[in-house]
């Protein structure tokens, strides 16, 4: 019997479900890693025996090819390019289309309890908060330092030293409210009133809306990220042909479809929402609008330096909140 094909995913997407059918259809038993972070994913790159399929987002995507660690996926998926929205094709990352298909998108934003914390609309109320309210971080140095980055006018790819040290004087100005630090669970500590704000993904953030008519997801009017997950093969995966497979199965639309409807992320591609209820289709948390999609920026890929400098700031000027800046950024 062939051996289990490993794959490294986020919590809900590609959705249980659909990673067990998919594995059904083609004949072949998955074993699955579940990490919350770009950082986690690429940790376990580096310590666990290879992996099959694995899910990098934009900049982690930019850095595995310009390492030469991603096998090139141009001649199978070729035909089906035109499934994906126009936005979503030809990306930064992945300019020629050869190294990754698009799984799932949104923005990092802000969600808010409408009762306790109402009128969010900039990052500047989420970093200069009153004293009586207490926020949320990711726990990702990219997400947290990009964010201060384009509250203080910059781009949040940004490493010299004016644009971070302008970042860190938000990081200190919030942190005496900082009351959560986590991307595994940002929508409890809200629905839960531990936090009137949290820094989060819009695709979990939707889902918790949708339940809770207390809650709300906005994109600050100064901009925010974009970002876009991805599922490729690295080039020692045990099994590459079989790995495809997968991708090709997991792409169907009624598969594809299932991340939106029980995890509330986004699809970009065009047959998968064409299957969605038509509430889900006009959710401008999942689907932003071309004026929302304007305003955000993608991540790209740091140096080592870049990536350092942004973990030391974090941990200079966000840290004392019981967690530890993740080093390997």
């Amino acid at each position: 019997m062939a051996a289990p094909l490993r794959l490294v995913v986020w919590p809900g997407m590609p959705d249980r479900g659909a990673l067990e059918e998919a594995g059904k259809r083609i004949g072949r038993e998955l074993e699955i890693e579940v990490v919350s972070s770009n950082e986690g994913l690429e940790d376990l790159l580096e310590s666990e025996p290879p992996f099959d399929l694995i899910t990098p987002s934009d900049y982690l995507v930019e850095k595995l090819v310009a390492e030469g660690r991603l096998i090139d996926l141009s001649e199978r998926f070729e035909g089906r390019r035109a499934d994906f929205e126009d936005w979503a094709r030809n990306p930064s990352w992945d300019p020629d289309e050869r190294f990754c298909v698009p799984l799932a998108f949104g923005t990092t934003g802000l969600l808010h309890s409408s009762s306790r914390l109402p009128g969010v609309e900039f990052w500047s109320q989420f970093f200069d908060p009153d004293e009586r309210t207490t926020v949320g971080l990711l726990d990702e140095v990219r997400e947290v330092v990009g964010a201060a980055l384009i509250t203080a006018g910059h781009s949040p790819n940004e490493t010299a030293v004016g644009p971070l040290a302008d970042a860190a004087l938000l990081l200190d100005a919030q942190r005496d409210s900082v009351g959560s630090v986590s991307s595994d669970d940002f929508t409890g500590p809200v629905e839960r009133g531990e936090v009137d704000v949290h820094q989060a993904w819009s695709g979990p953030a939707s889902l918790s809306v949708r339940q809770n008519p207390d809650l709300a997801y906005v994109v600050p009017r100064e901009g925010a990220l974009l970002w876009v997950t991805t599922g490729a093969i690295p080039v020692d995966a045990p099994d590459p042909k079989a790995a495809s497979r997968l991708l090709e199965t997991l792409i169907e639309p009624e598969l594809a479809s299932l991340a939106v409807v029980n995890g509330g992320y986004s699809t970009p591609n065009r047959r998968a929402r064409e299957v969605l209820s038509p509430e889900l289709r006009a959710d401008r948390a999942l689907f932003p609008d071309e004026e929302t999609i304007i305003r955000c920026q993608v991540l790209s890929s740091l140096s080592a330096e870049g990536e350092r400098a942004m973990a030391d700031l974090l941990d200079r000027h966000a840290g004392g909140q019981g967690r530890e800046v993740d080093s390997r950024t």
